[in-house]
């Protein structure tokens, strides 16, 4: 035990070595247009991630990013806009950003719009069926449970039970526990209903 303890000790003077972030470097190549850097570098000021936190220097860098045509960029402008980080939430622009990464195939910005639509006004079940399908079908177990939801409540599509339990499975399959416990509560029922 006292040798891992001396370890530990010594571990604050190895990770400069270890580390090779150029913050320095990463603003050159993002104010030379790189759209990659732009995104690292927006990313990290909306983070804080090694450079100063700052969430509206944020927004122009990966605006530029976004721009350019990087798709994480714009998810993470549809993020900004949604939640207002540097500057005042804006439902039009999340959808807008949302949209542009969603539309590139970016799960998250699939997950993030599908559930955009189904919360904030004007609310719009259709669309957001149709986003959340494509991230259920990217692989997220989120957009399969709300897949279940609509199927279950008729929202979006027209109510089907059967549909509903299979993307209630597809979710928990995926580990979503939420899915999970109702399968099991379900199973439970059914089993004591068996034995009555």
């Amino acid at each position: 035990m006292r040798r891992y303890r001396y370890s530990l000790l010594l571990l604050p003077l190895l990770l400069p070595a270890c580390s090779s972030f150029d913050a320095a470097g990463l603003a050159r190549k993002a104010e030379a247009g790189d759209a990659a850097a732009c995104y690292e570098y927006g990313h990290r000021m909306l983070t804080g991630r090694r450079v100063k936190r700052d969430h509206q220097q944020a927004l122009v860098w990966l605006r530029k990013a976004a721009d350019q045509g990087n798709i994480r960029a714009a998810a993470a402008l549809g993020a900004c806009y949604a939640h207002g980080l540097g500057t005042a939430p804006d439902t039009t622009q999340a959808r807008h950003w949302y949209g542009k990464a969603a539309d590139a195939g970016h799960p998250n910005a699939e997950l993030a719009l599908g559930t955009h639509y189904m919360q904030k006004a004007p609310i719009d079940y259709k669309k957001a069926v149709t986003y959340l399908r494509y991230a259920a079908m990217h692989g997220s177990p989120d957009a399969a449970f709300l897949m279940a939801l609509c199927y279950s409540q008729g929202l979006g599509v027209r109510k089907n039970d059967r549909l509903a339990l299979g993307w209630l499975n597809n979710a928990a399959e995926r580990g979503h526990k939420i899915a999970i416990n109702i399968i099991l509560d379900v199973n439970q029922s059914l089993e004591n209903d068996k034995k009555s």
